[in-house]
């Protein structure tokens, strides 16, 4: 509910955030979103198209001290550009109409992810002089990722840009590929956070069987995760005092065929399709390594999750992830190195006593934490509305 000790009111308006089909996607906008509502009331607006709805539907409730809307609407052929437009923008406006029977007024608005809903937030400040802010995830801006902006959203995404108080990257790396589309800021960093209550160090780590965890969609174009079971096949000659464990949400079947291909001892591989977080924190707290081979990132939860668990990292040197680890939690390697990955895997096996978790977890604490979170995002609202 409401809380009247909160001076400001932010409206959420977010470009993807779970819904009852897609319950993962953009989950880490919805963990900011609960970490704002420390200090200020929160309603998250995000609408989104499935096949056989006619007309519009509004699922409103409130969840973890945030008002969430979503506004579900049917799909358009891909024939019909501006009728699909036109459907998006009312979604939101009754959207946005419902969140006013609650919240009464809206002191500004945090966009999450520049395109699509980037194009109501526009509408918002023009109609209502409503300022905004952004926070930004997608790798998409990004040289290395093969996902390119079309003319349309280019153009607003600049136009959306330009109009912004102030713009949020999780990660220098992602500010840089923001500026070079021409999009002056001013800008903010401020990271994913983390559910340190949910991750934490948790009791201590058995060392008969050194664990190793991967958690990703599991999508092997972008977190490679042929070349990690390649590795492991290599590595099962030279050892076995190693488990590793895969955690996604599809391609499993993929993954148990290339295990077989590659001669792979069935108990020194589990894979896991889609489970909870609290399960995820569960693997975490009994893992001792925290592997992430990907060819392409921006600032991954998984990492900081695995840090906030005690867990040293292994990873790739792509997008953000090299301002997550350094000489006390982790090691980087380069993207598809998979000699590198063998090397430096096999020797953190014999080098985990290296590592103080303690000192992992308090460090992960400290900068991902909820409140920490919060407190910037506060800053940048006042300012924003001073």
């Amino acid at each position: 509910m409401i809380n009247p000790g909160h001076s400001l009111n932010i409206l959420f308006l977010a470009s993807w955030y779970p819904t009852r089909v897609e319950p993962q996607n953009g989950n880490f906008i919805q963990r900011h979103a609960e970490a704002v509502s420390l200090n200020c009331n929160v309603a998250c607006l995000h609408v989104f198209s499935i096949p056989g709805i006619k007309g519009f539907e509004i699922d409103a409730q409130w969840r973890n001290n945030v008002f969430e809307v979503i506004v579900y609407f049917g799909k358009t052929g891909k024939y019909f550009p501006l009728r699909k437009i036109n459907r998006y923008l009312k979604a939101h406006r009754l959207g946005f109409k419902k969140v006013l029977e609650v919240f009464q007024k809206i002191d500004l608005v945090h966009l999450n992810v520049f395109f699509p809903a980037g194009i109501f937030a526009l509408e918002l400040q023009r109609k209502y002089s409503l300022p905004f802010v952004i926070t930004e995830h997608w790798t998409a801006f990004l040289d290395i990722n093969p996902h390119a902006f079309n003319w349309f959203e280019k153009f607003y995404i600049i136009k959306t840009g330009k109009g912004a108080a102030c713009i949020c990257p999780v990660s220098y790396d992602l500010k840089k590929a923001i500026e070079n589309m021409g999009i002056p800021g001013p800008y903010k960093i401020i990271p994913n956070v983390v559910d340190t209550n949910l991750f934490h160090l948790g009791k201590r780590r058995d060392f008969t069987i050194k664990k190793i965890l991967h958690v990703s969609t599991l999508n092997d174009q972008h977190k490679n995760v042929i070349g990690i079971l390649r590795v492991t096949a290599r590595l099962q000659k030279e050892r076995q005092d190693f488990k590793l464990t895969l955690a996604g949400n599809k391609y499993g079947d993929l993954h148990h065929r290339h295990i077989d291909q590659l001669g792979i001892q069935k108990e020194l591989v589990e894979i896991h399709e889609e489970i909870p977080l609290e399960a995820i924190a569960a693997m975490m707290q009994e893992h001792h390594i925290f592997v992430l081979f990907s060819n392409y990132e921006n600032l991954p939860c998984v990492i900081s999750e695995a840090q906030a668990s005690g867990m040293v990292v292994l990873a790739t040197d792509v997008g953000g992830v090299n301002e997550m680890i350094d000489a006390k939690n982790g090691l980087l390697i380069k993207a598809k190195d998979e000699e590198a990955l063998y090397k430096q895997l096999n020797s953190l096996l014999d080098r985990l006593d290296d590592y103080d978790p303690q000192e992992i977890s308090r460090s992960a604490k400290a900068r991902y934490s909820y409140q920490s979170v919060a407190d910037q995002y506060l800053e940048v609202y006042q300012s924003t509305l001073e």
